[in-house]
């Protein structure tokens, strides 16, 4: 017997609050919910647990994963079991868990069965509506769902391979794609051209500079030996001619000489001119005098106020020991003073006005904590006196459930059909839905609770915080002595402030005073010393003794003019000697470029015929490559065309008459023309006469579309090898009358009982819902039905409330 999906269990999924436990082990299970209630849900549970995950939501950019959990709560899980293993490995079970930023999942099938089970065996609501659309759908570069089917079923995949694999051969650039070595040959044979042709240019343009760097050589060497300049051609021994250049410097000798002299003579004019005027010199008895007189004025001011402050500095140097001396600049050392003691009496008045602050909160949260304390002591007292943890029950029903095994109860070992015709599963389900409704009170008192301690624990944190910025006595004691003692300070250095100023003006001038008589004094030394050194190098240049002259700078003129005159001669010469050699060595590595472009030149043609003798070879390759190619496609489109139209057609058109027996328009495959065409299912319509018309979409009516839809989901279910006995749809009667809808009931009952396929079939329709119990109920011994209903309770959590129907004898006797 084929394995069955036997029990569900969801926490926490999507519309579902709580804990569902879903009995499944039956060959019918309907599921039946209003809007909003979770149906839907209880399918995709399936399809997470036999796959892992959501296939018609794989492609949302968004990532359902974070979405799987119920809103306001922390994570959820799904267990799915079976009666029985459909893998080699025997496992009879697939498991789940997520939360908004977790996702782990076991589930039961491969891989391959589980895209088999999206793809043959589940047939979602949101996919329904628009199945046409998708297996129609032809992509570029791509095949449609349907297209990948018939592939598979005809045995294509070999030949499509080689087609496939051959296409790139039929264009150069898909070579380029597929052959990154091709690319390479390309673009080596376009670089190795490239490379000639800029090699050529460069060894014309090269050529073209040598020789104007060869006349310009000329011109300079007949400047450097106007008697004796060699001459310079193709033949000229160029290392010799260098070497004669760099020997013969005695220039450059004569240019450092000069250059020597002339900044010697700069220097001696500099120092004369930064001397003091003649002025300055009759006035140094003025200046001395000054200076002594300043000098009296600020002793005694150091003596008188300036003590005072002084006084005030050294009593605040225990506190602030970076204060200043008051000798450089008895202003600044005063500001900073009374800087540092208004600072400081701000902190402490700012630290014992954090202390008052802090001692009046505490006293608030001290009452916020009484209160708190007792209003919990309040709820424990009515939580203690409550029933038992009826939730606490439900889980534990809810973790027997996947350990029941017919009627036999896992924990006592007795038939409970001896006491109830109900199947035990649901029997168990229900009371875990009635206990869960009963903990509802508690949990609105536990919630309360739980939000009293929460505000307990913030005012205790709160009080922690606030006991911190509390002072000791000690240290309000000790911040309280030290700002009145800085105040005390600061109030002293206001009354000194004009007394501060008058030091630093009188601290100003007596220091400008001794810089000047200073200056006076130093005059006469330094002329003394300078005027020898300013005689020899006047006598030198000029050849004139400096007394000569009017006047110092007279004669300092004139022999700097001189000097000029001589280094730019002497640079003159040694420019034209540095150009002939600079030009001499661009020459020389010009004629080397020449000589290695040609030889490379060379070696590049060598190269070109080895790549031009590779890409003849891969040309013949493409060719042989096209002709397999074009054989393949002859031979596939054979096959396409011989079997094509017997399985896939024929099953389609019984399922689709038998629902929808009045439409004259029946939806079919489309067959492809010409032995090249591509193997793409395309859909058409073909009324009975036989013509040929549009798509599914632009002829039936909706209620036929989604027949149409239904009846090929069910042909491609049933055209493939039996992988599995599952069919799960999801609301599938659409837009349909009494008269489909009837037919569809009487071809879910072929499924089921002539086929052996397990159904679950989700309806929203309350009537529709009764009517299929009625038409699917148990007809023969072993048949077996449950339909569950899909609710809630006062609470928002989601109920499961599953029927079971057994057959039973029918003992009546007719008349």
């Amino acid at each position: 017997m084929a394995p069955r999906l036997k029990t569900l269990v969801i926490e926490n999924f999507r519309s579902l609050r709580g804990k569902v436990v879903i009995p499944l082990d039956a060959q019918v299970v309907l599921v039946h919910g209003t809007n909003g209630m979770g149906k839907t849900s209880v399918l995709s549970a399936i399809e997470l647990g036999l796959s892992g995950k959501i296939n018609h939501l794989v492609d949302d950019e968004s990532g359902y994963q974070k979405y799987l959990t119920h809103i306001g709560t922390s994570g959820g899980s799904i267990s799915l079991s079976t009666t029985g293993g459909l893998q080699a490995d025997g496992r009879t079970g697939g498991t789940l868990s997520f939360a908004s930023d977790a996702f782990s999942s076991a589930p039961l099938l491969g891989a391959d069965d589980a895209r088999f089970f999206a793809e043959r065996c589940y047939l979602p609501q949101a996919t329904l509506g628009r199945l046409l659309e998708i297996y129609d759908d032809q992509k570029t570069n791509s095949t449609s769902p349907l297209t990948r089917f018939v592939k598979e079923l005809l045995g294509l995949d070999p030949l499509d391979a080689i087609v496939d694999g051959l296409y790139p051969a039929f264009h150069v650039t898909r070579v380029r794609n597929l052959v990154p070595d091709f690319r390479e040959l390309e673009s080596e044979r376009k670089a190795v051209a490239d490379q000639i042709a800029v090699n050529s240019k460069a060894i014309t343009v090269t050529e073209v500079a040598a020789a104007e760097k060869q006349a310009t050589i000329a011109n300079l060497i007949a400047g450097v030996w106007p008697a004796d300049a060699p001459t310079l051609d193709h033949k000229t021994d160029l290392a010799a001619l260098r070497s004669r250049l760099l020997s013969d410097r005695e220039e450059d000798r004569l240019l450092v000489e000069l250059t020597t002299l002339r900044a010697a003579l700069s220097a001696a004019r500099n120092s004369w001119q930064s001397l003091p005027q003649d002025a300055a010199t009759r006035d140094r008895v003025e200046q001395e005098r000054q200076e002594s007189s300043l000098s009296s004025r600020l002793a005694a001011w150091r003596q008188g106020q300036g003590a005072e402050l002084e006084a005030v500095l050294q009593n605040m140097r225990p506190i602030f020991s970076d204060l200043p001396q008051i000798d450089a600049d008895p202003a600044h050392a005063h500001a900073t003073a009374q800087r540092l003691a208004t600072a400081e009496a701000t902190r402490c008045r700012n630290v014992l006005a954090t202390h008052a602050t802090a001692a009046h909160k505490l006293q608030m949260t001290e009452a916020a904590i009484q209160r708190s304390s007792a209003r919990i002591e309040e709820l424990n007292s009515a939580l203690s006196v409550g029933s038992q943890d009826a939730r606490s029950l439900a889980n534990a029903l809810a973790g027997i459930i996947p350990h029941v095994s017919g009627d036999i109860c896992p924990v006592c070992d007795r038939n409970y059909e001896e006491h109830d015709p109900t199947p035990l599963s649901a029997h168990i389900a229900a009371k875990i839905a009635a206990l869960t409704s009963e903990a509802g009170r508690l949990q609105s008192m536990a919630t309360e609770r739980a939000d009293e301690s929460s505000r307990l624990s913030n005012a205790q944190r709160d009080k922690l915080s606030q006991e911190q910025e509390l002072l000791t006595p000690d240290s309000q004691a000790e911040y309280t002595n030290r700002a009145a003692s800085v105040e005390n300070f600061a109030a002293k250095l206001e009354q000194l402030k004009e007394a501060s100023d008058e030091g630093a003006t009188l601290t100003r001038d007596a220091a400008s005073a001794r810089e000047a008589a200073a200056a006076s004094r130093r005059h006469d030394e330094v002329s003394t010393s300078i005027l020898p050194e300013i005689q020899r190098l006047v006598q030198q240049i000029v050849d004139k003794s400096l007394s000569e002259f009017s006047n110092v700078e007279t004669a300092l003129g004139e022999a700097e003019a001189i000097m000029e005159a001589r280094v730019k001669a002497a640079e003159a010469v040694v420019s034209v000697r540095v150009r002939a050699l600079s030009e001499l060595e661009l020459y020389e590595k010009d004629m080397t470029a020449v000589a290695a472009f040609k030889k490379k030149n060379q070696e590049l043609a060598i190269r070109r015929a080895l790549l031009d003798k590779a890409d003849a070879g891969i040309d013949s390759l493409r060719e042989n490559a096209k002709s397999v190619s074009e054989a393949a496609e002859r031979v596939r489109s054979n096959i396409v065309k011989s079997v094509f139209n017997t399985t896939l057609n024929k099953v389609w058109r019984d399922l689709f008459v038998r629902l929808a027996p009045a439409e004259q328009f029946v939806p079919t495959f489309k067959l492809p023309e010409g032995e090249r065409a591509k193997v793409e299912a395309v859909l058409e319509t073909i009324h009975r006469s036989g013509q040929i018309s549009g798509s599914p979409g632009a002829i039936l009516s909706q209620g036929n579309l989604n027949t149409a839809a239904l009846t090929l989901f069910l042909a491609l279910h049933l055209t493939v090898p039996d992988r599995m006995p599952w069919l799960v749809l999801d609301d599938p009667v659409q837009s349909m009358d009494d008269v489909h809808t009837a037919q569809f009931a009487a071809l879910l009952r072929s499924l089921s009982k002539g086929l052996g396929k397990q159904l679950v079939v989700a309806v929203h329709e309350r009537a529709l819902f009764d009517y299929l119990i009625l038409e699917l109920s148990p007809s023969y011994p072993g048949d077996s039905l449950i339909a569950v209903e899909i609710s809630r309770n006062f609470e928002g959590d989601a109920i499961a409330k599953p029927r079971a129907f057994t057959f039973t004898d029918d003992r009546a006797i007719a008349a």
